[in-house]
Parts: structure tokens; C-alpha cells; sequence
């Protein structure tokens, strides 16, 4: 008897659409970066196609005579999974693979699955269920005929064959009780973070497998997992980095970005991106080395106006580019780079170069960072004494009838949400 591996490695075939708002260089490098997301999902990528369009065909995504040469060419080279570089409707996927008989996924479905490998903590796991539910919620029709064809082939796991039987209402439930836990875990979280307030928050954000893991490891001595592999942590890391001025210096490694980020997933990982929000200063990666810099900078800013956009409070914080990889380089290539990009800090994460002046930076930018304050507040406002109690460091407190005059020292950022609750007096001379 013949054995069937249980997870047979898929060859996939690639497919993009170039419209008239975008160039053939964009989009091949969308399918580049595709094909490095099927590589990380397990896939072995045969071949891509790029078909040029005016606007995308509603019934069948591509052309439907372009689908034909597509079902030649994937009966020919034994084929047996497509995956479209955008996000499919389920009514489009559900034909295509009707049409081609095989497996057909989206490049949503791809980057869950990877997610899906890659969670470790319960936190992840719960919310790359959360982002896997809410996808296939409008698309389980199309579910159960891609699972009856290949149970455990990419873009099954997680939820995967346990969720093969439950309808719409049990999904909703499924994903009501997911966001019940979340929450749980997430006020713990919050609570452990409001250890970090009276300490200076750098966190380091950018496009996947820009450096950041590295970069951490080279700043704090530590050996956070390195990997070129995209997305190879979902869970923020924080190190501590002592002789930086006379605060707490934290250093926080969060998650890669990348191009069409599905917006579901954003949401599910809103609580691991509070990382972002609370920081005091970003420090915004760049792999020099990688094609498309410019627009893998926009990708990063985008997902970070997203992350802000959705949150109740909504502030600037300082961001700096830091232009990683330059070792990879050529003298002349990273003179333009020099000139193009005047603000940015040149470091090599991986041999060291230009870490010290990037150290220097935060530290000169640390150390004017906090004011000494005094607030007057009611003594009735409970609230707004713990919120000052909350944001800095008090050094004095003076009752003057029924007003309590707190001298704190706090960041500066948190100075106009301080002014909105109490009179606030700046000593310049402090601090």
C-alpha cells in the first residue's frame, strides 16, 4: 500500500493584475514578495503570471480567457494551488476553483497561515484565531469544498478541520468568546505596562525582516530569535538598556509590517501594537538593501496611521529612520541613500557600525525629554491625581485648602493631556 504524506508540499503557481494606476515594476514587486510569503507557508512557487488590466474582471478576478491558459498551464506542470496576490470575494474564489479544480487561495489567506505557524503565546494564537475566523466567516461555503479537497494543506491551520462543522452562528460565538479572552489577557498586559511609565519606551518598528530583531540584540546584548524568514515573531520582546541618562531605558521589538497588510489582522493584534502607541520614541527600520525603499517607508506609514487611527488617543511621537543594512552596500549606492534620506541614522545591526551614534542620539534626546512640573488639582478629583501619579515621577506634594499641588517630574508628551485636568506650572530650570 502506497503512503500519502499528510501534508504534501504544495507547487504553486502566482498571480497578479497590473491596473492603470499601478507599473509592471510594482507589481512584479508584489509577486516577489508573494513568493517569498508561499516559501514561508511551505510552498515550492513554479511559476508567476502578471495579466494587464483595466479593471478587475467581478466574476473571476483575471480574464476568463486568461483562467483557461491558467488551467492549461497548471495541468501541464502538475500545479496544484493558486494564490492571487489580492484578496479575493468569496463568490470569485468559489468559481476560480471551480473552473480549475484545485486549491485556490488569496494573499490574505497566505500571510494567516504564516501566522498561524509562526504564533507562539496564547495572546498570538488568540488573535491570529480571531483575524482566521473573521476572514472565513463570509467564505465557508468555499471552506468546506477547499478542505474536502486537501485537509491540511496551507491556509487550513489554526481554525482548520475543527471548525469544518460549525455554521455562521457558531463561528460568531467562537469568535465573541476569542475577543472575551483577549481582553482578559490584555488587561494583564496593560497593568504589567504601567510598570514602564516612569521609564523612557523605545520601540522598533518596520517592514518584516528589515533588522529589527537584530538591532535589538546588538543595543541590549540580548538573543531575541534572528530569522530571515518573514514574519518569524508575532510577540513583542522588551529589553532593558541601562546608561542612558538616569531613567529606565526600554527597548521593545514589535512585529514586521508589510505590504496589504489584511486590515482584520491589524484590528485582531491591536493589543500586541499597544507597544506603538505608548512609546516614547519609534525608531522606524529600513533594509537598504532590499528593493522598493521608498515604498516600503510608506508601506510602515501607513500601517502606523492605521494603528493610531484606531485608538482613543491619537498622538505625535517622534519617529526616526534608521537606515539598516549598510554593510550591504556599495560606497556610491549608500552616498545616494546619504543624500535622499538626510535625517536618517546609517547603522549595519548585523557588524555594528554607526550604533554608537544612534545610542548617542537617544540618549541626548532622553535626557531632554522630561520636565519638572507643578499641578494644581481638587482634592475631589481622585482620578485626575492618580492620572499625574500615573504619568511621572512625583517629587512633592503641598495641600492648599482643597487643592493639592503636586510636583512631579513627567515626559513632555504627556504635558497637554496634564493641562487639560489642572493648572500646570513648567520649571525650565529642572529636569
Amino acid at each position: 500500500m502506497i503512503e500519502i504524506p499528510e501534508n504534501p508540499r504544495e507547487k504553486a503557481l502566482l498571480i497578479g493584475v497590473k491596473l492603470p494606476d499601478s507599473t509592471m515594476s510594482e507589481e512584479e514587486a508584489n509577486l516577489r514578495e508573494l513568493e517569498a510569503l508561499a516559501r514561508s507557508a511551505g510552498a515550492d512557487v513554479s511559476g508567476s503570471i502578471i495579466q494587464q488590466m483595466t479593471r478587475i474582471n467581478g466574476s473571476t478576478y483575471i480574464g476568463k480567457g486568461k483562467l483557461e491558459e491558467v488551467r492549461g498551464t497548471v495541468r501541464r506542470e502538475g500545479i496544484n494551488l493558486v494564490i492571487f496576490d489580492d484578496v479575493l470575494s468569496p463568490a470569485q474564489g468559489a468559481r476560480i476553483e471551480k473552473i480549475l479544480d484545485l486549491n485556490v487561495l488569496d494573499r490574505t489567506e497566505i500571510i494567516l497561515d504564516i501566522f498561524s505557524r509562526r504564533a507562539r503565546s496564547k495572546q498570538a494564537r488568540i488573535q491570529v484565531e480571531i483575524a482566521q475566523l473573521t476572514y472565513a466567516l463570509p467564505r465557508l461555503k468555499r471552506l468546506w469544498d477547499h478542505l474536502s479537497r486537501q485537509a491540511g494543506g496551507i491556509g487550513t491551520r489554526g481554525p482548520g478541520e475543527k471548525q469544518l462543522e460549525v455554521d455562521r452562528r457558531r463561528v460568531r460565538e467562537r469568535i465573541g468568546r476569542l475577543k472575551k479572552e483577549l481582553e482578559r489577557i490584555t488587561r494583564g498586559t496593560r497593568e504589567r505596562r504601567k510598570g514602564r511609565r516612569d521609564a523612557f519606551n523605545v520601540t522598533i518598528v518596520g517592514y518584516t525582516n528589515a533588522g529589527k530583531s537584530t538591532l535589538l540584540n546588538r543595543i541590549a546584548g540580548s538573543e531575541v530569535r534572528q530569522s530571515r524568514m518573514l514574519f518569524s515573531t508575532l510577540d513583542s520582546t522588551t529589553r532593558k538598556v541601562e546608561g542612558l541618562g538616569s531613567r529606565d531605558c526600554l527597548f521593545t521589538d514589535t512585529i514586521g509590517f508589510i505590504r496589504k497588510l489584511p486590515p482584520n489582522l491589524v484590528a485582531s493584534f491591536k493589543s500586541t501594537l499597544m507597544d506603538v502607541k505608548e512609546a516614547d520614541l519609534l525608531l522606524h527600520v529600513v533594509d537598504l538593501s532590499a528593493p522598493g525603499v521608498q515604498e516600503r517607508i510608506g508601506v510602515v506609514n501607513g500601517v502606523l496611521g492605521d494603528i493610531f487611527d484606531s485608538g482613543e488617543q491619537k498622538r505625535d511621537i517622534p519617529t526616526w529612520l534608521i537606515m539598516n543594512k549598510t554593510d550591504r552596500l556599495e560606497d556610491d549606492q549608500l552616498e545616494l541613500f546619504r543624500r535622499r534620506y538626510p535625517g536618517g541614522i546609517f547603522v549595519s545591526a548585523a557588524e555594528g557600525a554607526g550604533i554608537a551614534l544612534m545610542m548617542e542620539r537617544i540618549e541626548g534626546f532622553l535626557k531632554g525629554d522630561r520636565v519638572e512640573i507643578e499641578i494644581e488639582v481638587p482634592l475631589s478629583e481622585g482620578k485626575t491625581i492618580a492620572m499625574v501619579e500615573a504619568a511621572g515621577e512625583v517629587t512633592g506634594r503641598e495641600v492648599k485648602g482643597k487643592t493639592l499641588v503636586l510636583t512631579a517630574m513627567v515626559s513632555r508628551r504627556r504635558l497637554p493631556a496634564l493641562e487639560k485636568k489642572g493648572k500646570v506650572r513648567v520649571n525650565l530650570s529642572g529636569g
